[in-house]
């Protein structure tokens, strides 16, 4: 058997993980090596980890970087001691293949580690685009110490050729988080409201703001406080609320949400995290997403969901037409939520048909086993 290791640093990284983490788990001739780290083991961030043993997979290692996201000192430190970390665990679980996803800034002392060690690293969703944060840096980074790539989509397959200099080992197989609606039991309208608190009879919209991470904090709270100040104007609205991830600014962003939604806790409510299979079950139902998140632009339209995609944490990324882009300023705000609230559903298949996991399953296997 050979040991895969596939390593989690988030609620978001966890979701779109998962159906390669369960194929992996079930294969006859592989051996699920699962390690989290990163800001599920954080208290500030809902301690997520509680999600993945909920599923059922074991955890063989949880590495405690003392996550920080209050400054950019306090980040670097956080990746320092991930390197040391991983050094240890990985020496120790001896692995066949590291598998990591995206533009997490943890993913970097990991991958170095896995590196210099001589583990072989597959990277998922490399080779797009995102020039409104250092997670562009990261990722590109990240895919130029990997030995196997699977991008989401043929755009992002082109770039890493362009990079890497080479096809060999590129494989275009979707994105991973579509595979969630087709495999998942999704919550009813009913059973959301009744879990959440919510009224069956009102529009419901989900809101996902995390930091511009090339912004300072100053204009990062200004985004928040006009998005808010633009939900206050609009009736009829229940707002839910996840939290900001643990980028540089997150923590400001969360403390000004947690003082926000006092101001009315019915048309406010606000989580840690949602856990995949009720936020994609609000997904569902909601008339709109709104804020800068990546699942807004990737997995919403495969629902067709109307999304105000807010400032330039996504800019690189193709919009699909559900997509309403807008900047930070309250009018653009404004005029986003007018469209949103008037649009139909726009479905688009852009980002892949939702069969992701196997196929990655599949080439991983093929790599290994020709050695």
């Amino acid at each position: 058997m050979k040991n895969i290791c596939i390593v989690t640093a988030a609620r978001s990284e966890y979701g779109l993980l998962k159906w390669v983490i369960d194929g992996v788990y079930k294969d006859p001739d592989l051996e699920l090596q699962l390690v989290v780290t990163g800001a599920h083991l954080s208290e500030e961030h809902g301690q997520t980890f509680r999600f993945i043993e909920d599923d059922g997979y074991p955890i063989v290692a949880k590495v405690d970087i003392k996550l920080s996201s209050d400054d950019k000192i306090a980040i670097v430190q956080s990746m320092g001691r991930c390197s040391e970390g991983f050094a240890t665990t990985i020496s120790q679980l001896r692995p066949d293949l590291i598998v990591v996803l995206g533009d997490r800034y943890e993913l970097l002392p990991i991958v170095s580690a896995a590196l210099v060690l001589g583990i072989p690293v597959a990277h998922i969703s490399g080779g797009d685009v995102t020039e409104g944060a250092i997670d562009n840096e990261i990722r590109n980074a990240i895919s130029m110490m990997s030995a196997i790539h699977f991008p989401g989509v043929e755009s992002s397959a082109e770039n890493l050729m362009r990079m890497l200099g080479r096809n060999e080992y590129i494989f275009t197989v979707g994105e991973p988080g579509l595979e969630s609606f087709l495999r998942y039991e999704l919550m009813g309208r009913e059973e959301l409201a009744e879990n959440m608190g919510l009224d069956v009879e009102k529009h419901w919209c989900l809101v996902t703001l995390h930091p511009e991470t090339r912004l300072d904090f100053e204009e990062n709270l200004e985004m928040v406080r006009n998005l808010f100040s633009e939900m206050q104007a609009v009736e009829g609205v229940q707002y839910v609320i996840s939290k900001a991830n643990a980028d540089f600014g997150g923590v400001q962003i969360n403390e000004f949400w947690e003082t926000a939604v006092k101001i009315d806790t019915d048309k406010y409510h606000l989580f840690s995290s949602l856990g995949q299979r009720r936020y994609l079950s609000f997904m569902r139902q909601a008339t709109g997403v709104i804020g800068n998140s990546s699942s807004g632009i990737v997995e919403a339209p495969f629902l067709g969901i109307p999304v105000v995609n807010i400032g330039a944490r996504q800019k690189g990324r193709y919009l699909c037409k559900n997509v309403i882009q807008c900047n930070r300023e309250q009018s653009s705000i404004h005029k986003a939520f007018e469209k949103m609230l008037q649009q139909p559903r726009i479905k688009d298949n852009y980002y892949g048909d939702g069969h992701t996991s196997a196929k990655i399953i599949k080439h991983i296997k093929d790599y290994l086993y020709a050695e």
